[in-house]
């Protein structure tokens, strides 16, 4: 089968090298380089990879895109991706092909989650990562590694899956899309280092929270009942806070607050609306997906 390797990089001059030429090993190299302002295309080119270039950063949603796109042009069997700031290891590759090779699936992660290597990741990290990854299990009923970007697919997934999304969402966005067609997904263990050079390119605090709220709406779109279910709850928590607070000195003083009982109302407002709207928008997409 033919393998590509997808690596979309953005200022990795320091490790492109050694993760272009280390993937070399099991298959062709594209490296999407997305609008570095350093040498990461031209070593990238030394060490044997083909490159396409973005002239501006257009984020790793549109990085990937554009290897996939490729990737069907030269009519490959199978794409791996992995991260050019040298936290996967390429040796690891394949492991995430031989599924795909056995026609034992057709979209394979790379998790942290399976060998115990998750007690090496950075304490904020592993609490961002379970936000994600229960939200992702909300959206699609799939407890993955949702956010790992090492990966191989093959050429049914590449040609079904239309992606849509933006930025560091697209690998959540693989996954409600792969359970949407029926895509075979599986997870194979792998490692990962986070002594690399470049740790973050973005700030991980709104890194997290701009991927959070694509899976928010992911869950608004995929499971409406749930997403403004919890929200009536949560508005109801509220009015009931407030409704005690306003009755409580009733007993003692015969007196109420009554600036807390009509918050205590429109609170219990809000929250029989937010039901109604779940209840209403659950039956839309149930005729939508009909």
């Amino acid at each position: 089968m033919k393998v590509l390797v997808v690596i979309p990089a953005y200022n990795e001059e320091l490790t492109i090298g050694s993760v272009v030429a280390l993937s070399m090993r099991y298959g062709d190299v594209l490296v999407v380089d997305d609008g570095s302002t350093d040498r990461t295309t031209q070593i990238a080119q030394a060490v044997g990879a083909t490159v396409i270039r973005h002239e501006q950063n257009r984020g790793k949603a549109e990085a990937l895109k554009r290897g996939f796109e490729y990737a069907l042009s030269r009519d490959y069997d199978i794409v791996v991706t992995l991260d050019a700031d040298g936290q996967h290891n390429p040796d690891e590759i394949p492991h995430l092909i031989e599924p795909i090779v056995k026609d034992e699936a057709d979209l394979v992660i790379g998790s942290r989650y399976l060998n115990g290597s998750k007690k090496k990741i950075p304490l904020y990290r592993r609490l961002g990562l379970w936000v994600l990854n229960k939200g992702t299990k909300l959206a699609t009923n799939i407890e993955v590694d949702s956010q790992s970007g090492f990966r191989a697919m093959n050429r049914k997934t590449l040609k079904t899956l239309n992606l849509d999304s933006n930025g560091y969402s697209i690998e959540t966005d693989m996954i409600v899309k792969a359970k949407e067609i029926n895509i075979r997904l599986k997870e194979v263990p792998i490692t990962v280092r986070y002594d690399v050079p470049n740790k973050h390119k973005k700030n991980p605090i709104s890194h997290g929270f701009s991927v959070l709220s694509d899976l928010v709406g992911l869950i608004g779109y995929k499971r409406p009942l749930l997403l403004f279910g919890m929200l009536s709850f949560l508005s109801f928590v509220v009015a009931g806070f407030l409704a005690y607070w306003g009755l409580e000195p009733y007993s003692k003083t015969g007196r109420v607050f009554l600036t807390q009982l009509i918050g205590a109302g429109i609170f219990t407002i809000i929250g029989i609306q937010l039901f109604i709207a779940g209840l209403t928008l659950n039956v839309l997409a149930k005729m939508v997906r009909e």
